[in-house]
């Protein structure tokens, strides 16, 4: 099954300068999106140090004090701080797509701009999983569920909205990279059918054959 490649980028760019575009935007927005991740990592590691702190003096107190619902504070401090251990280790997978998608931009770049198909394949598979990832989070996710997590907590109709239109997008910029991949491949095999060292030039033939060859033909009288 062959898919239909573009010949442009949004009707006004090249394949090339397309891709190229694409790169340079990509760098930039995960070079943002990493910087924006490390700030919320070090907010939710000292959240949920103050957690585990606060957690700790509630304990003390209710050893120290007869309470009667002296359980009740110390199952909401257990829940904040398992709330906060998931919110820490969700962060850190962002982080690290995050840091992934920025190594496979930067290998785009170079191969954009040094006609390389090669250094396009990580960016086409990483952005691959990252539009099954967004289709699968439309569909198949709870309303609570933390997976779209990424723009909020929850998977609300608004939000779901917002992830399609991601996914459309992103899925426009995929096909552009991939016919630039594609575009290329089809040029370095007609390179390779034009100039293959295998192939022999043809031998000319010696000037005494033609000489033998026309003196062998009968003279008209």
């Amino acid at each position: 099954m062959k898919l239909m490649l573009l010949s442009n980028c949004m009707f006004h760019f090249s394949l090339r300068q397309g891709t190229i575009v694409i790169a340079i935007s990509q760098i930039f927005l995960s070079g943002f999106c990493m910087a924006v991740l490390v700030l919320a990592l070090a907010h939710a590691m000292e959240t949920r140090e103050m957690v585990a702190i606060d957690t700790e003096d509630a304990l003390e107190r209710e050893a120290l004090e007869e309470i009667s619902s002296k359980h009740l504070n110390t199952k909401r401090m257990d829940m904040g701080h398992h709330k906060a251990t998931e919110e820490l280790y969700l962060l850190y997978c962002v982080l690290v797509v995050t840091v992934i998608h920025f190594i496979a931009t930067v290998l785009l770049l170079y191969g954009a701009a040094m006609n390389n198909r090669h250094f396009m394949a990580p960016w086409i598979m990483v952005k691959m999983t990252e539009l099954v990832a967004g289709v699968i989070s439309l569909f198949l996710v709870q309303e609570n569920c933390p997976f779209i997590a990424l723009i909020g907590g929850n998977a609300g109709a608004p939000k779901r909205v917002t992830v399609f239109i991601g996914t459309m997008v992103g899925l426009y910029l995929w096909f552009v990279v991939y016919s630039t991949y594609k575009s290329l491949e089809i040029k370095k095999g007609l390179t390779h059918e034009i100039h293959d060292p295998k192939k022999r030039p043809a031998t000319p033939l010696p000037e005494n054959s033609k000489l033998r060859a026309s003196g062998t033909q009968p003279f008209e009288v």
